[in-house]
């Protein structure tokens, strides 16, 4: 066992998102010490910040909305950008996607994937490549859950996004409405109340969109 899979497995729960109960993965808790952690503590015990350790409102409404729309992936090609712990990477797959590759930049995040995908009895192909700007004629759909938080950052992402969208890639988004989504470039296809970021029990619900780049 390699040593991201023992942290995993040892500062994880195996349990299920809050919108998609017919998956599983490895979330962090409140049975969890990293729950109870700032995120110095967490950087102090050499971790990166853990984000492919939660289920995040956006990611939860876009998994949701393609294992309610599998017509959406299946027999597709999909790129899931910024996938942490790839809950829209298997949702495609379960919705019979013909190949799923996910990206993330950090290299935990490669060991969550793999942990989370053998949970779920499906295979994904993941990087740690930073993608952005990049193209292949094969992503026939790309899926972005919870990229947009940060503007300038947000301004990067989506003007790539609306390049792979030109020229014909199906792109979904699945936003909480942190701001930096233009409204007018996107077609809304459905609002779920998601649980917030650290609450897989759905204590404290956010509004999320799923949303089509025109």
């Amino acid at each position: 066992m390699s040593d991201h899979e023992a942290r995993i497995r040892a500062h994880t729960e195996v349990t299920a998102p809050w919108l998609c109960p017919e998956l599983a993965m490895h979330l962090i808790t409140h049975t969890s010490k990293l729950w109870y952690l700032t995120e110095d503590q967490v950087h102090a015990m050499g971790w990166e910040t853990p984000y492919w350790g939660f289920a995040w409102p956006g990611g939860q409404s876009l998994a949701r909305h393609l294992l309610d729309h599998p017509e959406l992936v299946a027999g597709r090609t999909v790129l899931d950008f910024g996938a942490g712990g790839a809950i829209e990477g298997i949702a495609a797959m379960k919705c019979g996607a013909r190949r799923v590759l996910c990206t993330d930049i950090d290299p935990m995040a490669m060991t969550a994937i793999d942990l989370n995908a053998a949970l779920n009895g499906v295979t994904l192909e993941r990087t740690t490549d930073d993608v952005i700007g990049r193209d292949d004629p094969s992503w026939e759909v790309v899926l972005a859950g919870d990229v947009f938080y940060e503007p300038a950052f947000s301004e990067r992402v989506f003007a790539w996004l609306a390049a792979l969208a030109r020229r014909g890639a199906l792109v979904l988004l699945g936003d909480p409405y942190r701001g930096n989504v233009p409204e007018g470039q996107v077609e809304v296809l459905g609002h779920y109340d998601a649980s917030f970021d650290t609450d897989p029990r759905g204590e404290h619900l956010r509004r999320a969109q799923v949303a089509r780049v025109r």
